[in-house]
């Protein structure tokens, strides 16, 4: 019984044209399961029987393009970070933002009521000795997580199949770790799945997406998604009855590659799992915003603990 929450960083709801590379290059499991590309305006407010797909607002009502570092506190705590800091902020967050997302985030939200949360993705031993990282220079996801008290996983948990690298393959960890071994996206997809098992909330977090958009680079797209529909795909399979997944983007970038920024395209939400349309109903909404998501993530984990007795962990 766990709720999964998928992050990929830089991915909106585009146009169906020929430069945008979620619409033209093939999905097939995306496509099985929304009837037309995720990104395709089409999609945007389809619900059937355990799925919707919403779209999100990532402007937030401040002006500008919308940013990572912000779009991802906004995920992580449920509260409007462009708003509280004046602007969008890009890259990693500067000590204010980071303050903000350790005081409150998804991680504290679960903890307080009795449930347990974790992050999936691995990190390497040079993440840790790096000064940047002694300083407090990390991710958004990271904060949120050492905050609460989160372990981060590592290699050896990596290797025994306990941790998702950011990649889903370890493509990019091997041309510096080359003994490292690859695996396939279904790999990954089964490991993130039994992380879940232990717990009420598992994270994992995806940013090639945004890269590759930023680089224009066409062949890095077209692996990140092969590589992620296949991901999902498998990941979705193994979903039990009970359980629910969520996808979300911070931004905005891979889905048009006339331009290397962000867009200010709003971003899929989707939700898969027996409360999706109930949700959607309840919310009486087809356009939300990137606030809605940590609350939703506890209204899953809750409405799944209500019925099952007992809380993971």
């Amino acid at each position: 019984m766990a709720v999964i929450l998928l992050f990929i960083d830089g991915v909106g709801l585009g146009d169906e044209k020929e430069y945008n590379p979620w619409a033209t290059l093939p999905t097939p499991y995306l496509n099985k399961l929304l009837g037309s590309p995720l990104v395709s305006r089409a999609s945007e407010g389809k619900k059937s029987k355990g799925l919707a797909l919403l779209s999100a607002d990532t402007r937030l009502g401040v002006e500008g393009y919308p940013q990572s570092a912000t779009g991802q506190a906004t995920i992580f705590t449920g509260r409007n970070a462009p708003q509280a800091m004046g602007a969008h902020q890009s890259g990693l967050p500067f000590k204010r933002l980071r303050e903000w997302i350790e005081s409150e985030n998804i991680y504290h939200q679960f903890i307080k009521r009795g449930m347990t949360a974790t992050f999936a993705n691995s990190y390497t031993p040079e993440f840790f000795s790096r000064s940047a990282t002694k300083k407090g220079w990390i991710s958004t996801s990271t904060a949120a997580a050492q905050s609460a008290g989160i372990r981060l996983r590592n290699l050896d948990d990596l290797v025994k199949g306990d941790a998702v690298y950011h990649d889903l393959t370890r493509h990019t960890l091997r041309r510096v770790i080359p003994e490292v071994e690859l695996i396939t996206p279904e790999d990954a997809a089964s490991h993130l799945y039994g992380i879940a098992q232990g717990v009420d909330l598992v994270i994992h977090e995806f940013f090639l997406s945004d890269l590759a958009g930023h680089r224009q680079d066409h062949e890095l797209m077209q692996k990140v998604i092969q590589d992620y529909d296949r991901f999902l795909g498998s990941l979705v399979g193994k979903l039990h009855e009970e359980d629910a997944l969520v996808l979300v983007s911070d931004h905005g970038n891979s889905e048009d590659f006339r331009i290397s920024t962000h867009t200010m395209n709003p971003v899929p939400l989707l939700i898969i799992g027996n409360e999706a349309a109930s949700i959607q109903a309840e919310w009486n909404k087809e356009s939300v915003d990137l606030t809605y998501v940590t609350p939703l993530l506890i209204q899953l984990a809750e409405k799944r603990w209500k019925k099952g007795g007992e809380r993971n962990g």
